[in-house]
């Protein structure tokens, strides 16, 4: 699995990689016998993703260069928070009142799959998918042998620091142990007269599942080990990996735990107020956009392992998809070939452009990737390289068919342990029990 992701850094890096890109003239009968031209009269696409805020402003110009220039066939952005994007689509599917384009992180992709959400992509769209992506980012979006939509990011974990916070506290590298890291964030912490903490040294990113999940699949990996088995039938919180992972969690949070539980993390790291946390490389994007001048105090870092020598971290993926209950399949998936297949500046996909722009993240399709943006962004963006360079020994996420049930399960263990509910050892028994009965459904 780690030979996949190798292919994906040795695409990056190859400047002078092209791509052919394959679009079939409207109203041509495509591979599979189907035609591309759309029915006539003005369509409207409802486009379901998670980006919101400052993302959708990075997005949004995209979409209304498509609206101008394609009266006949709108689309418009309905954004929700990620943590309610999985729920909303599987309510409005219930309902019949599907999105026609979905974002999907392709960790749901066995349920989407069972619950027939979405369609498998024309064979005109499948073959320029093939061709012009990565191994991994084509496995990625593929559900029992069919591909299911257009990839458009695979992420890496790693350390976020802040510079200044790391030098005022007696540091100039960020940690590469456990243990440094542990006794680094006690000495950048800081409190008032009341004991209040007002600069945290280290803490996680919470919210939902995948904000804590995510950083244990990283760690884990640091320590040699996996959440599951290669056939995804084992849980493997059973393991010594795992019992170190979850012994540093409650170093952190909790009875025995160094940080203040209750302090903002997210917030605390774009206020200057947060020494090191653990997030993927696209936030390096919002970061940028947040802090401004005092973005420069930024720093990025590969995770910290047991030992200090060993690498590893997860890798996740996410793709651009059509609902399988659309009425407006083709004019869909003619948008999501133009947006992730069509180069309109910067010798790239709108897709791309958005990207780098909003996510400071490098692309995926080999065309965008062996433009001169992105390798100026490579060459010149140590954040992105770092990222980039974790691509090499990332694990690829595991995707069971029941996968987000099973974050939940690790999640809700965690946080119980964190708000002294239960025991390390009692976390890492219920958490093995309770996922290893969800495999087995």
């Amino acid at each position: 699995m780690k030979k996949i992701f190798t292919i994906v850094i040795a695409a990056m890096l190859a400047i002078s990689m092209t791509a052919c890109s394959s679009s079939s003239k409207s109203g041509s009968p495509s591979p599979d016998g189907t035609n591309s031209e759309v029915p006539k009269g003005k369509v409207t696409l409802t486009l379901l993703s998670h980006y919101t805020g400052e993302n959708e402003k990075f997005i949004k110009p995209y979409i209304d260069q498509w609206n101008k220039e394609n009266p006949d066939i709108q689309v418009k952005l309905t954004p929700v928070e990620f943590d309610q994007l999985l729920s909303t689509m599987m309510t409005k599917q219930t309902a019949g009142q599907v999105a026609d384009i979905v974002h999907t992180y392709t960790l749901w992709g066995g349920q989407l799959s069972k619950n027939k959400v979405l369609a498998p992509a024309p064979g005109d769209i499948a073959a320029d998918i093939k061709s012009n992506y990565p191994a991994s980012a084509v496995s990625a979006a593929t559900i029992d042998g069919n591909i299911y939509g257009y990839p458009t990011e695979v992420q890496a974990y790693g350390l976020f620091y802040n510079k200044r916070l790391l030098k005022d506290a007696g540091y100039d590298n960020p940690p590469k142990t456990w243990d440094d890291l542990i006794e680094m964030a006690k000495k950048i912490e800081k409190k008032d007269s009341n004991g209040k903490t007002i600069v945290q040294g280290f803490g996680f990113l919470r919210g939902y599942a995948g904000k804590i999940v995510q950083p244990f699949m990283g760690l884990i990996a640091t320590a040699g080990g996996t959440l599951f088995s290669d056939d995804l039938k084992k849980a493997n919180l059973d393991n010594e990996a795992a019992k170190k992972t979850i012994e540093l969690y409650s170093k952190v949070y909790g009875k025995d735990g160094i940080s203040d539980i209750g302090f903002q993390t997210t917030k605390g790291f774009g206020a200057n107020q947060v020494g090191i946390t653990i997030e993927a490389g696209w936030w390096a994007g919002s970061l940028k956009t947040l802090m401004k001048d005092k973005y420069s105090d930024v720093g990025a870092a590969p995770l910290p392992s047991p030992d200090g020598r060993a690498q590893g971290t997860l890798a996740y993926s996410w793709a651009w998809g059509v609902n399988s209950k659309s009425k407006n399949k083709e004019a869909a998936w003619k948008f999501l070939k133009w947006f992730n297949s069509q180069p309109i500046k910067n010798d790239m996909t709108p897709e791309a452009n958005f990207l780098l722009e909003g996510f400071n993240t490098v692309p995926t399709r080999k065309s965008d990737i062996a433009s001169k943006s992105v390798q100026d962004k490579l060459s010149t963006d140590p954040i992105a390289k770092v990222f980039s360079d974790a691509l090499q020994y990332a694990q690829p996420e595991q995707s069971p068919p029941t996968a987000s049930e099973v974050q939940d399960i690790l999640y809700k263990q965690i946080e119980n342990m964190w708000a002294g509910k239960t025991t390390n050892e009692d976390a890492q028994a219920n958490a093995q029990k309770d996922i290893q009965a969800k495999l087995g459904k």
